[in-house]
């Protein structure tokens, strides 16, 4: 096909806009959802205060997510009574464990593996832990 009329510089085109660079999607990675671990998690003891009254359920305070809007896995999720769970979510993690002399991801695990040799039954494999 040819041009009616010939270009000007006697050059390519121009392009109006620029290419946009391809955008990749990131990759999602699964998340343990298992709320058999949730209910068995809310009748521990508050990891911060482990809390005289063992009548008092507790919150189970999810990790950080990867994401607004979202949650971290079940299994990183620890017991917390609800005046500390108001205060992690006030204060953050980092000061939280800082302030009470816990690390979340080892409390979380040892939780998780409390419940697994407790016998119950685990929506996924059980090679989930760190």
């Amino acid at each position: 096909m040819k041009r009616k009329t010939p270009l000007k510089s006697g050059g390519p085109i121009a392009r109006r806009t620029k290419l946009k660079a391809k955008r990749t999607a990131p990759r999602r990675v699964a998340v343990l959802r298992d709320r058999q671990f949730l209910d068995w998690l809310i009748t521990e003891r508050c990891v911060a205060c482990l809390n005289p009254e063992p009548d008092q359920e507790c919150d189970p305070a999810h990790g950080p997510s990867n994401g607004t809007g979202s949650k971290g896995p079940d299994n990183g999720a620890i017991p917390l009574c609800r005046h500390h769970h108001a205060e992690q979510h006030q204060i953050g993690w980092p000061l939280f464990e800082a302030k009470y002399g816990f690390s979340r991801e080892k409390e979380a695990a040892a939780h998780y593996a409390a419940y697994i040799g407790f016998g119950a039954p685990c929506a996924v494999a059980r090679n989930l832990l760190p």
